[in-house]
């Protein structure tokens, strides 16, 4: 699946190849970074057909903890997108957990987690987020909570504009929606 793409810039790989579920952690990274290529060659032409630019974020993949611009973040944090320094952090052992604990085994539900975090990228590039947090002062806890529960459904959506793309290139197999 996804066998291809465009390649991404990937600021920190695994040094060490451990086991992540029925995987290592370099052949997890390579195929992260496939997925990041195929989202890269989607928003680039959905951005371009929408007379924008697609602004590619960088791919830093980590286990047990990582700095970010946005602070350190633990292996609990799971997958983020820091909109201060425009990267997707993966951490390579979710995958392992996607699978045990949440019982989303196969390659799709890494994929999908992925998307997700590009589609934050791109709600920062088209100034979702930063409308989402200047209305911070402006409403209760409550309020602002549920503004970042649309924020995450809003990426969740942008997942499936991803995934339309895709499926009309004739990448995805039934087997992805299952």
């Amino acid at each position: 699946m996804l066998g291809g793409g465009g390649s991404s810039p990937t600021e920190t790989a695994p040094t060490g190849v451990t086991e992540t579920g029925d995987k290592t952690e370099y052949q997890m990274a390579e195929f992260v970074s496939v997925v990041l290529g195929y989202t890269e060659d989607a928003w680039n032409k959905i951005f371009a057909a929408n007379n924008m630019e697609y602004k590619e974020p960088t791919l830093v993949l980590y286990t047990d903890q990582v700095q970010s611009a946005c602070g350190v973040a633990g292996s609990q944090v799971g997958p983020f997108y820091c909109p201060t320094d425009q990267k997707l952090y993966i951490d390579l052992s979710f995958y392992k957990q996607l699978s045990q604990e949440y019982g989303a085994s196969g390659d799709f539900a890494m994929v999908y987690v992925v998307a997700h975090e590009v589609g934050h990228h791109v709600q920062n590039l088209l100034g979702i987020m930063d409308q989402v947090q200047g209305q911070r002062s402006q409403l209760s806890e409550t309020e602002f909570n549920d503004l970042n529960v649309r924020l995450e459904l809003q990426a969740d959506y942008l997942v499936g504009v991803w995934v339309s793309y895709v499926q009309d290139q004739g990448i995805l197999d039934e087997g992805d929606f299952e």
